[in-house]
């Protein structure tokens, strides 16, 4: 089970590989993997960025497995489980960028759509194909797809359980960026390291603000929008920004 995520990090960036051949599906080991690893992470003050990705370069993830049925549990609570591991990677603290090195299908896509930034390879496909199987996304697919590229082609792409090319999907802005062979990993490590130079408690209000930005007023966004940027006037990252402004050079943010 233990070898169904593997984990590594250095200078500030975390990658979390899903390593469950052939399709790399959403076991239950897959699950409980993430989630020892989000929760570790989160607390991980030294981590800037964690990476998502797949081992082998055919399928990112082909959705849940459910070749052994829902195990232990019932099928509200089997469902329940896999929107509250995209809550929680959408509610992380640290930006969370999907390395998609193959296909994302179903519980796959919902996945990946919980991550705050997608790469996908050349030439791989995505979509909610559910419907094809007389059942519908369940791990949150039908509220984020819409979020993403808007109500009309979210339920236009569900219905019809369609698989969408990559260019397709860059260009209705369900993804961040399409790499060649090989190189969806390190393009996902470039935009990692460029935000681990960014100011970590800047980094951290942005991604809380807009996470709960669906479910609030505009007038209650805008309030903790102003609460959140008055809190950061008196960091020392808020005096590092300035100075370094200032004087013409790079900032060095510490979090402080």
């Amino acid at each position: 089970m233990a070898d169904e995520v593997l984990f590594e990090q250095a200078e500030g960036i975390g990658i979390a590989t899903i390593n469950k051949p052939k399709a790399n599906q959403l076991s239950h080991g897959v699950f409980e993997g993430l989630r020892r690893i989000l929760n570790s992470c989160a607390q991980d003050k030294n981590l800037r960025v964690l990476v998502l990705t797949n081992s082998g370069d055919k399928i990112f993830c082909a959705g849940a497995d459910l070749s052994s049925g829902f195990g232990d549990l019932g099928p509200l609570d089997y469902l329940k489980r896999g929107q509250d591991l995209n809550d929680k990677i959408e509610s992380m603290p640290i930006p969370v960028i999907a390395a998609m090195n193959g296909h994302a299908f179903g519980g796959g896509l919902e996945m990946a759509m919980a991550c705050h930034l997608r790469y996908l390879k050349k030439g791989a496909r995505v979509g909610l194909t559910e419907t094809n199987l007389g059942i519908i996304p369940g791990y949150g697919g039908t509220l984020r797809l819409q979020r993403l590229v808007g109500r009309a082609r979210a339920l236009e792409y569900i219905l019809l359980g369609e698989q969408i090319e990559a260019e397709e999907a860059l260009r209705i802005g369900l993804i961040n960026g399409i790499c060649e062979e090989e190189e969806v990993l390190s393009k996902a490590l470039d935009m990692a390291r460029k935000l681990a130079q960014r100011p970590p408690l800047s980094v951290r209000r942005v991604l809380k603000i807009m996470a709960m930005s669906p479910s609030i007023s505009p007038e209650q966004h805008l309030k903790i929008e102003r609460e959140a940027l008055v809190e950061l006037f008196g960091t020392k990252d808020m005096i590092e920004g300035m100075t370094a402004f200032a004087q013409k050079r790079p900032p060095v943010f510490k979090g402080e």
